[in-house]
């Protein structure tokens, strides 16, 4: 029988890939924020305003400094959920506004958008909030936090 002798190389080399592997498999790598638990129901009936493409509901007292739901294609299930924690601002202050919707009335601590994009009122970069929360203009540089969102039964629940 034939034997095969590893050289100190290739056991490094497995190593090494092993570890690479592990590391890109983290599940939080584009996590910026403390963690804070987040679980929210949104049931469609009520806020039916996010059945329409490119609206959006800032609920401003959950995630780190708010949380946005955005729909992208209701007819695909297509929504995006951001925490409103700018991710310039090394000190955490920064927060995502949205433009309000005139003459509609949002319940409080929530803000019913129908503007495609956030705004950080500290810094002043603007993010996209229909594509995945990239900064198109400003000092920011890095993506809005995503959180994951699942929908179904005409709702949508929010989790990290």
């Amino acid at each position: 029988m034939l034997k095969i002798k590893r050289s100190p190389i290739a056991k490094i080399t497995i190593f090494v890939s092993l570890l690479l592997l592990a590391i890109n498999c983290s599940k939080d790598q584009n996590t910026f924020l403390p963690y804070v638990k987040i679980t929210k129901f949104i049931s469609l009936v009520n806020y039916n305003h996010l059945t329409i493409p490119g609206n959006s509901v800032l609920f401003q007292h959950e995630g780190y400094k708010g949380l946005i739901v955005v729909c992208v294609n209701p007819d695909l299930e297509q929504y995006y959920a951001y925490d409103a924690c700018c991710p310039y601002e090394k000190d955490y202050s920064g927060v995502i506004t949205v433009q309000p919707v005139k003459n509609l009335p949002s319940p409080q601590y929530e803000v019913f958008s129908s503007d495609f994009f956030g705004v950080c009122n500290k810094c002043g970069s603007k993010f996209n909030l229909m594509g995945v929360g990239q900064p198109t203009s400003g000092p920011a540089t890095n993506y809005l936090q995503r959180y994951n969102i699942s929908s179904g039964m005409s709702s949508l629940t929010v989790t990290n």
